[in-house]
């Protein structure tokens, strides 16, 4: 020990220890932050990195805003790192942040996001004003029932893809797979396809798997606890200077991958001068969206749609995993987008796993001019959490909340927005929702008419353990077995 002390000088020493002192006052000063504005919350400490430590732990990520709201009630506070935050679990509250304030909420949050390139950095997530109303309106078109049924065919493809794959299995490993590789293969099929307008069967284990696969899936292999982002959250200057250099928390090269294919399938279309293609797909309807140069300089916007950025975005937001549902076996007939829509079981098997596997852990508005809200005042620049996987946890709200119970979706119009969102809510939530319910349900009643899935050796029981990453997902992989039906 004398040794090691011996290496550095008495003035080393001595100069580490003052940097040390004035980074430990430093952070206690930023601590006091959530104090003064007399919101509750547990004491941050250097060991946790404020409070992260708990919101992203292994063991309390999934309980901790429950758990914090048996102790501090509906509102309360925390840090990530030296950035306060105040989550707020009142679902009157979050009405009025969400829809009835929206002008004093209109974005999602602005730490941490500009550090994922160039194109992600202006996507639909993170605009805002004239842009972002500019882009949204554009595109909500391209998400009405009309496109999206244009659109059954690529699922219908992709499902046969995943059909085939299944009877292979069926004939040489006695039906048994991977659940998480083989449905999130096709999610992952159909998305590509429908944003990128690229045929891919990722599926076919007899062939070396699709580079657009691959690079898809690393997309969401990220770390929680990449340094840089964590010096971006201890001074938010640092994250200017990352966009600067267009560094992206998801790979240069996955980036610059997708920038390519995106960019020479839009100079194809471009090309065919005006000549209508005869594939619908969702490249075609957000091209046919642009605006002109002169209208875009004309209104202070940018140019075009964002669409390289935005087809990478829907990528990211739609791939969520499939659950394995159950159709009623007395079910016969065509299956396509009209009949699906009828399949009124299936659509509450859906919408309960979705409760009970919320893909998003949190959701968050950022205040841009300081109001009060139910006697709580929130200055501007404050970020709010919103707790969407406790919310739909609630024992206050959900009888038996752990339980798997469809029954309680039967009229989801009567179900609170602001309690059950796993594609958010208000004006800035999911664009994609109907795309990835229809691309969930239609896939599944496709595979349900023609097999059955069964537990297997290693198949966990309910309820399944669950991991925070990019999304929500089980913590271990696991198999289920595949057993064709007698749909003659």
């Amino acid at each position: 020990m004398i040794a090691v002390i011996n290496i550095l000088s008495k003035e080393t020493w001595t100069l580490m220890v003052v940097i040390f002192g004035l980074l430990w006052y430093y952070a206690h000063r930023q601590w006091q932050y959530l104090k003064e504005l007399n919101i509750p919350h547990d004491s941050p400490s250097i060991s946790q990195l404020g409070h992260m430590g708990l919101l992203l732990g292994k063991k309390t990520a999934f309980t901790y805003d429950n758990d914090m709201k048996k102790k501090h009630g509906p509102i309360w506070g925390a840090y990530s790192m030296l950035s306060p935050s105040i989550t707020i679990h009142d679902p009157d509250m979050l009405r009025q942040i969400f829809i009835k304030d929206f002008h004093s909420f209109p974005v999602r949050k602005r730490t941490l996001s500009k550090i994922n390139g160039a194109e992600l950095n202006q996507g639909l997530t993170v605009t805002e004003g004239a842009q972002w109303k500019r882009i949204r309106s554009s595109l909500t078109p391209t998400f009405s029932a009309s496109k999206i049924r244009q659109m059954t065919y690529i699922i219908d493809r992709c499902v046969g893809n995943a059909a085939d794959a299944f009877d292979r299995l069926v004939g040489s490993n006695q039906g048994v797979f991977n659940a998480r590789k083989i449905f999130s293969r096709l999610s992952l099929d159909i998305i590509c396809s429908a944003a990128f307008s690229t045929e891919v069967n990722s599926q076919d284990d007899t062939q070396k798997e699709p580079e657009i696969s691959r690079r898809a899936r690393s997309l969401f292999n990220v770390s929680l606890f990449n340094p840089l982002p964590i010096i971006c959250l201890i001074y938010p200057p640092f994250e200017r200077v990352l966009e600067f250099f267009n560094y992206s928390l998801l790979g240069r090269e996955n980036m610059a991958y997708f920038r390519a294919v995106a960019s020479h399938v839009i100079e194809e279309r471009k090309a065919k001068s005006g000549a209508e293609t005869t594939r619908v797909d969702l490249l075609q309807l957000m091209l046919n969206g642009e605006i002109s140069a002169k209208e875009a300089k004309s209104n202070k916007l940018e140019k075009g749609n964002c669409s390289i950025g935005l087809l990478i975005l829907f990528l990211r937001d739609t791939l969520q995993r499939l659950h394995v549902l159950q159709l009623p076996p007395e079910y016969s007939g065509a299956i396509d987008y009209d009949s699906v829509r009828q399949m009124k079981y299936l659509e509450m098997c859906v919408n309960e796993s979705l409760r009970i596997y919320n893909p998003v852990l949190r959701n968050s508005r950022t205040c841009d001019k300081q109001i009060t809200i139910n006697g709580v005042t929130i200055p501007k620049g404050m970020t709010i959490n919103v707790p969407a996987f406790a919310l739909s946890h609630d024992p206050d709200y959900w009888d038996e909340p752990e339980l798997f119970k469809p029954e309680r979706m039967t009229d989801i119009s009567r179900v609170d927005g602001m309690v059950y969102q796993p594609f958010g809510g208000g004006p800035r939530n999911c664009i994609a929702m109907r795309f990835a319910l229809m691309e969930i349900k239609l896939s599944m009643a496709l595979l349900l008419h023609r097999y059955s899935f069964v537990p297997s050796a290693n198949t966990p029981k309910p309820p399944l353990k669950l991991a925070f990453g990019v999304t929500v997902k089980s913590a271990i992989d696991y198999d289920l077995r595949v057993v064709r039906r007698n749909t003659t």
